[in-house]
């Protein structure tokens, strides 16, 4: 049997109970320790080490992987796989069954059931909702390094030809920086109205989005979906190129993503805020690459300073500090930030640890319980790197 076949297997038989609480401690203890360097394959690109060699408490890590398991108390609800970087190393790589439900956005942005045992493994890309747009600033911050724009670039002279850019002068004082940070100034509430519906009954989402009410942007903060669509609009028009096959060369492919599936705004051009499903590794290697500060394996694939500009507070938000689609976070005293996706998707970088956590979950329109259960997860794994000293004989 493939090597990488195995930890999904025993990740099967552990969620459907076939073991005893002994017999599935064991289990975890052999995956921290070395199922998972079997389970990867050969053109994955971080060496395998065990928790414990990287500083991290492995009792800690045993006891959250049951409970993400439901085998001890507290469990959780639909988490679907946890990878967890350290120091250089793949340290931690778990999957198990649960729904692969989606969001139907043409039809009213309403969740719509799909399998409810489906067996999550490496090589399934996931649904990642709004880590979409991560993705898009992280493209942003190429193309304007190819094309000699910055974040001050406004729609006057993105846009020139649109004809609300060229009555409205407000409007076309926006820059890309708002666009970036969610401080474009349009009228427009997607968590607690029907925007985003509204939205996705549109066959051009660049103007509807510029038809709305606008009152001055830099002015206050809105999460709005529809201000990376237009990011990516700009953008293309920019390159005077198609933007997935350019996407595909300039970071995909570089990064060695697997398969992955990217859905469009009607008119073609890529989505610019989720409709995006990428592997849970894949998801790893965008946080590596952000902690690396924009390098890969020894080119500069991100222009010097954007993960900075990204990841800095650029706007003050009810939800938290925010960067350019990323959001800044803090727990037990440690500051990282966060893609952070609709049903419990996120990517989580710890610069002061040297840490990515990838978390894919299937909670889709239910988010005090996926955030809650995202914060659970990071408390226990900071928990696991302040306690690393009293884990080691268990290793």
């Amino acid at each position: 049997m493939p090597g990488r076949i195995i930890i999904v297997l025993l990740c099967s038989l552990l969620c459907c109970g076939a073991f005893s609480s002994a017999q599935a401690q064991e289990l975890l203890r052999a995956t921290t320790r070395g199922v998972i360097a079997q389970s990867l394959e050969s053109d994955f690109f971080l060496p395998q080490k065990k928790p414990a060699a990287q500083g991290l408490n492995e009792q800690i890590l045993q006891q959250l992987l049951l409970q993400i398991q439901n085998k001890t108390k507290p469990g959780y609800q639909q988490v679907h796989s946890l990878l967890l970087y350290k120091s250089g190393a793949l340290v931690l790589e778990h999957y198990q069954k649960g729904n692969n439900n989606l969001i139907n956005f043409e039809q009213g942005i309403r969740l719509e059931q799909g399998q409810q045992d489906f067996i999550w493994q490496a090589e399934e890309p996931h649904y990642v909702a709004s880590v979409t747009k991560a993705v898009t600033a992280t493209l942003t911050g190429i193309a304007l390094h190819q094309a000699g724009l910055s974040v001050d670039s406004t729609l006057a002279q993105l846009l020139p030809q649109h004809a609300v850019i060229k009555a409205d002068p407000i409007k076309a004082s926006i820059s890309l920086h708002q666009l970036l940070s969610m401080q474009a100034g349009f009228v427009w509430d997607e968590w607690a109205g029907d925007d985003l519906v509204k939205l996705w009954q549109q066959q051009n989402f660049v103007d509807y989005l510029l038809q709305q009410p606008n009152t001055g942007p830099g002015q206050s903060w809105a999460y709005n979906s529809a201000l990376p669509n237009l990011v990516l609009q700009l953008i293309q028009r920019e390159l005077k190129q198609p933007l997935q096959p350019w996407a595909k060369q300039q970071l995909f492919d570089k990064l060695g993503f697997g398969s992955y599936r990217w859905e469009t705004q009607p008119d073609g051009v890529p989505e610019g805020s989720a409709r995006l499903w990428l592997r849970p590794r894949d998801m790893l290697k965008l946080g590596v690459l952000y902690l690396q500060l924009g390098q890969w394996q020894g080119e500069q694939l991100l222009p010097p300073g954007w993960v900075q500009q990204m990841t800095s507070r650029q706007a003050t938000s009810p939800a938290g500090d925010y960067g350019y689609y990323f959001w800044l976070r803090q727990q037990d005293g440690i500051s990282y930030y966060t893609a952070e996706g609709d049903g419990g998707q996120y990517i989580a970088v710890f610069p002061s640890l040297e840490m990515v956590l990838v978390l894919t979950q299937g909670n889709y329109l239910q988010w005090p319980l996926y955030k809650a259960q995202a914060d659970r997860i990071i408390r226990q794994v900071l928990l696991s790197a302040r306690h690393q000293n009293a884990g080691k004989a268990g290793g």
